[in-house]
């Protein structure tokens, strides 16, 4: 490894620590010693994490109005829980209740499904309203919206899922850290167009 390569590889590991402590590493260093493919990475991913985040604040109005009814459905159902759990009579009217307010918000989302199958990717897992597949009236059963905080979300918080900026800068740094210590391991897309020019040009040279 040459010195310049050395140096630079204690100044990215500096940065590393420093993001890792949650202090401020502004983009002008991270430009200076990232190199102009590792910045551009480091940008096109903080592009992708704004994507994602301004995706999730278009939410469709049908998955709004789903969550609703469910909201209603699974008020009802842990009413109906407590009461069951007390003894009280009206736990069994409560849990009827409970059952029609799940068949509402499902048929609902059935419906709306039907006219708009790209909603599919608002939801935790795959819909199927066929009756062997029919999901059970109760909460750990219906699907949910991916941005829901629930335990119940089979997909996760989605906001643990999307990258803050310091993580993207954490990634990239990491990125160029192992590429200077692996550089056989990782090509640039300058390199890859290289490689093909060399070759192209050698099968010319044969031809």
């Amino acid at each position: 490894m040459h010195k310049s390569d050395e140096a630079r590889l204690a100044k990215l590991h500096d940065l590393l620590d420093r993001l890792r402590r949650g202090e401020i590493v502004q983009n002008r260093q991270l430009q200076t010693w990232l190199g102009e493919q590792g910045y551009k990475e480091y940008e096109d991913s903080w592009s992708n994490t704004l994507d994602q985040r301004n995706l999730l604040s278009r939410k469709s109005g049908a998955v709004i109005e789903y969550e609703e009814l469910l909201k209603k459905a699974i008020l009802l159902y842990n009413r109906g829980e407590t009461a069951s759990q007390r003894g009280v009579r009206s736990a069994r009217q409560l849990h009827a209740k409970a059952q029609t307010a799940f068949e509402r918000a499902l048929l609902y989302l059935e419906e709306q499904l039907s006219i708009d199958p790209s909603l599919q990717i608002w939801l935790d897992r795959q819909c199927d309203f066929t009756a062997s597949n029919y999901p059970s009236l109760d909460p750990f059963s219906v699907p949910r919206a991916i941005t829901s905080r629930s335990l119940d979300n089979q997909s996760g918080p989605i906001s643990e899922k999307i990258d803050s900026k310091r993580q993207c800068k954490i990634r990239a740094v990491e990125a160029v850290i192992e590429q200077i210590k692996c550089p056989e391991e990782r090509l640039t897309n300058e390199d890859i167009a290289a490689k093909l020019r060399a070759l192209t040009a050698t099968m010319g040279k044969r031809a």
